[in-house]
C-alpha cells in the first residue's frame, strides 16, 4: 500500500461538532482507497487531532497549525504527493489552499468564487434538506440518501472508568459560540440547584473562556448538594473522558453535544436557531428539546435577528430558548436516568 501518494486527500471540517459528523464519510474514503493500495490523507485543524484518534482512522495526516495559513496548507498538500481532493469545509480559503497544493481534482461544494478554485462543484441547495452527515458522504462519493450512520468514537486510550462514587452523573454545558444558542445561564444554575438535591452529581463543564459561566452555574449547584466546576480545566481528550464517565449530557447546540453522542453517552439537546434536519446529534439516547413550532426557527443565525414582541413572551429576544422551562429539562435527564444504557 503506497502512503497516499498520488491518491486522495480529504479537508475535514474546522469545527469539532462538524469533524464528528464527518466521521462516517472519512471512514468510506478510508476504506474506498483502501481497497485501491492506497492510504486516504486527512487534513484538519491540529486542535482537533484527538477526535482521528479516538476514532482509530487508518489514515494519513495532515495537521494545520493556523488554518487561515493558506500557503502552508498549499505547500503541506504539495509535499503529500496527492493528486485528488474533496473538501467538506465550504470556505473559500480552504479551497484556495487545494489550489495551491496542485490538486488536479478538486471536489467541494459551490458557492460564489469558491467555485471557481473547484474542478468538481457540487451544488449545496439539494444537500442541505438532509442531515449534515450525509452531505459529507455524498462528497466523499458515498451513497448519501436514507436514514444518516450514527458517528461512533471510542473513549479517549487510558481514560478513566466511571467514578467509585456511587450517585449517577449528569453533565452540563450552559456555554455556547454563539450567543443565539445559550440557554440562560440562570436556568442552568436552576437545573444544577435540582439535579444535586436530587442526589445526583453534577458536572460543569466549558472551555477556555467560559470560566465566569461555569463558575456561577456551579456554585448554584453546590449549594444543593455535589457540584463540580471544570470550566476550562479539560483539553479535548478530557473533555471526551468526561463526557464517557457521565450518564447525561444537557448541553447548548454544541461540538460536545455530538461528541457525547458519538460516545454513547445520552443526550439532552437545548436546540434553538439551529436547524436539526441537518446538525442534528444522532444516537438512540438523544432527546432533542426546542420550540420548533416557532415562525423564526430554525434562523441559523449565530444572533438573533429579532426585536419586539415576541410570538408567546413581551420580547422577541432569543425566544426560542427563553421559552425552554428547566422542568422540562428536568423530566428529559430524568427518563434518560430510568432508561438507562451504556456503561450503567
Amino acid at each position: 500500500m503506497t502512503d497516499g501518494v498520488g491518491g486522495l486527500v480529504v479537508r475535514a471540517p474546522n469545527h469539532l461538532g462538524e469533524l464528528i459528523l464527518a466521521l462516517p464519510a472519512l471512514e468510506h474514503a478510508a476504506a474506498e482507497e483502501r481497497a485501491a493500495g492506497r492510504r486516504l490523507q486527512v487534513q484538519f485543524p491540529a486542535g482537533l487531532e484527538a477526535v482521528l484518534d479516538m476514532a482509530v482512522l487508518d489514515v494519513g495526516r495532515l495537521p494545520l497549525r493556523d488554518r487561515r495559513d493558506v500557503r502552508a496548507g498549499g505547500r503541506q498538500l504539495r509535499s503529500s504527493g496527492a493528486r485528488r481532493g474533496v473538501l467538506l469545509t465550504p470556505s473559500v480559503s480552504s479551497a484556495l489552499m487545494f489550489r495551491l497544493g496542485r490538486l488536479r481534482s478538486r471536489r467541494g461544494t459551490a458557492g460564489g468564487w469558491r467555485t471557481w478554485l473547484l474542478t468538481d462543484p457540487v451544488p449545496r441547495g439539494p444537500l442541505l434538506q438532509g442531515h449534515r452527515v450525509n452531505e459529507f458522504l455524498t462528497l466523499v462519493g458515498a451513497d448519501g440518501s436514507g436514514e444518516p450512520p450514527v458517528p461512533a468514537i471510542r473513549p479517549p486510550a487510558g481514560g478513566s472508568s466511571r467514578p467509585e462514587d456511587a450517585r449517577r452523573v449528569v453533565a452540563l454545558f450552559p456555554g455556547a459560540n454563539a450567543e443565539s444558542r445559550r440557554w440562560p445561564a440562570g436556568c442552568f444554575s436552576a437545573l444544577a440547584q435540582r439535579l444535586a438535591r436530587a442526589g445526583l452529581r453534577v458536572l460543569v463543564l466549558g472551555g477556555p473562556g467560559e470560566e465566569g459561566l461555569t463558575g456561577v452555574v456551579a456554585s448554584a449547584g453546590a449549594a444543593c448538594g455535589a457540584c463540580e466546576d471544570l470550566g476550562g480545566r479539560t483539553d479535548l481528550a478530557g473533555l471526551a473522558d468526561v463526557l464517557a464517565r457521565s450518564h447525561v449530557l444537557v448541553t447548548n447546540d454544541t461540538g460536545p453535544m455530538h461528541l457525547a453522542a458519538a460516545l454513547g453517552t445520552a443526550v439532552v439537546a437545548l436546540e434553538g436557531p439551529a436547524d436539526i434536519r441537518q446538525t442534528r446529534p444522532l444516537g438512540k439516547r438523544v432527546k432533542l428539546i426546542g420550540r420548533f413550532d416557532l415562525p423564526c426557527v430554525p434562523c441559523v443565525r449565530n444572533r438573533c435577528p429579532r426585536t419586539g414582541r415576541g410570538t408567546v413572551l413581551g420580547d422577541a429576544r432569543k425566544e426560542c430558548m427563553w421559552l425552554i422551562s428547566v422542568d422540562e429539562v428536568e423530566k428529559a435527564v430524568q427518563e434518560l436516568l430510568e432508561e438507562g444504557g451504556p456503561g450503567e
